[in-house]
């Protein structure tokens, strides 16, 4: 080939030279002049010859014919087209990882919330950092919170309730979404900030709202809120955000509970029903409620709260003067319980609620009610799974996929226990509010950073109605 007959030229041109530099160095007894001749002729020939050499070397013709040769014969042509492909791939994943690595870095926009850092520390309540929840889905609505009430359930929640089945649905959802810090709050009502490109729920920017979540779905106790357009709703326009956050979760589980025993303004009329501790937020719409349509209304309060319970529409109350009348709903001895006392004095009832969680004797209590009388529980029951051990999770773990592999198979949602929570029961109780029918019961309001003191009134014998956080 023409290159390597070059190089060997090169290379003997090379030698020559060094020889004859040698001979002139050797040949002492020579002339200078002589020698420098001889040498001066012998460079100029050497460059002559090299110019002719790579004049040979480097005409295109000859380069062409031996690239030709040597793509014909070494490089087939489908190489040398995936050759081509992989260089263009190549050049364009270095550029696009290039414009990754030069893009400017944003920081990630976070929100004040209150949440549980733990489930064992009982100081694990506090106001921390968190980042502002994005989009799941084109219809989901972004809220600004302006008011959100926090419930007995939340304390539950704080020292654990359903944590096993919440750590098995956060494994199996398409987002990663970190257990702890754990966002409490199950209503709020707030301003709606930004709107799904595909929601078809008629809200705009700066609507006002409300909305409900349960308890294996992420709180709403934070600045920013994003939800399904499901499960949002205008708020009653005769009630303000601290009013209106007050209702959604607790008026929910009121209204499934009325509708599932068919108690509703056409068959409440001269029923006699006694609401245990009307004083919570669900005891205080149920007594509304039903009072309004027609039904007899006896309720158990603290002394405190007789003329709230009164002005609801409790005209039989049953009230308590200690700081625990809730723990001694039904003393140990119960022939001698002053509940149980006043409850032979009355009539029978139709229905009992009970509205807080406590260690009830329903085969007790069956003796006050008529003969088709029923007992409902209000309170969010005790869940087994908290207590699975290692195989109990792994078969949950399967029911859990299993559930979600149909859901996604059908387009449907998984509901995972909890009262329904929808916009169509919002407004149901937005029209109740509008209308005068229901009234909110607002007992305290506490900014963020009072959550301890107001956790701490939540559970006390002497709470009204719903405690507030206001985000303002």
């Amino acid at each position: 080939m023409a290159t390597e007959s070059g190089l060997r030229v090169v290379r003997q041109y090379s030698d020559e030279g060094r020889t004859l530099a040698l001979r002139t160095f050797n040949e002492a007894n020579s002339e200078a002049g002589t020698v420098v001749r001889n040498a001066w002729t012998s460079f100029v020939e050497l460059v002559q010859r090299l110019k002719s050499s790579a004049r040979e070397v480097l005409d295109p013709s000859v380069l062409y014919e031996e690239l030709r040769i040597f793509f014909r014969d070494e490089i087939a042509r489908n190489n040398a087209f995936a050759i081509l492909i992989g260089l263009g791939f190549g050049t364009t994943g270095g550029f696009m990882l290039g414009m990754w690595l030069a893009r400017p870095h944003l920081p990630t926009p976070i929100m004040k919330s209150i949440a549980s850092t733990s489930f064992r520390d009982p100081d694990n309540v506090v106001v921390c950092q968190t980042a502002v929840p994005q989009f799941q889905s084109s219809s989901d609505i972004l809220v600004r919170v302006r008011a959100t009430a926090l419930n007995r359930i939340d304390r539950r929640i704080a020292f654990g309730y359903g944590r096993t089945l919440r750590r098995m649905i956060r494994t199996y959802n398409s987002t990663y979404d970190p257990e702890l810090p754990l966002v409490l709050g199950r209503s709020c009502a707030g301003i709606v900030e930004a709107v799904g490109t595909g929601s078809k729920s008629g809200l705009e920017i700066g609507d006002e709202v409300w909305l409900a979540t349960n308890w294996y779905e992420p709180g709403v106790a934070s600045e920013f809120v994003v939800v399904p357009e499901t499960r949002v709703s205008r708020k009653p326009f005769l009630i303000g955000f601290e009013g209106a956050a007050s209702l959604p979760y607790s008026g929910s589980i009121a209204l499934n509970l009325l509708d599932s025993h068919n108690l509703t303004e056409h068959t409440c009329k001269g029923r006699r029903i006694l609401v245990q501790d009307a004083c919570s937020p669900v005891g205080c719409v149920i007594t509304q409620l039903v009072h309004k349509w027609g039904a007899l209304v006896a309720a158990t309060c603290h002394t405190r709260s007789v003329p709230v319970i009164n002005n609801l529409g409790a005209a039989d109350i049953i009230t308590f003067a200690n700081e625990h009348f809730r723990s001694n709903f039904i003393d140990v001895n119960v022939d001698k319980s002053n509940f149980i006392n006043e409850l032979t004095s009355r009539e029978k009832f139709h229905f009992i609620f009970l509205t807080t969680r406590l260690g009830y004797d329903y085969k007790f209590l069956e003796k006050f009610l008529t003969k088709d009388g029923v007992i409902v529980d209000a309170v969010e029951p005790e869940l087994s799974t908290d207590d699975y051990g290692v195989i109990g999770r792994f078969f949950l773990g399967t029911y859990v996929r299993c559930r979600k592999a149909v859901a996604v198979l059908f387009r449907t949602n998984v509901d995972w226990g909890g009262p329904h929570l929808c916009h169509l029961v919002l407004e149901r109780l937005a029209g109740f509010v509008n209308d005068e029918t229901l009234k909110t019961v607002v007992d305290r309001v506490y900014t963020p950073n009072e959550v301890e003191r107001a956790l701490e009134h939540i559970c006390s014998e002497k709470s009204i109605g719903s405690t507030i956080i206001t985000f303002r």
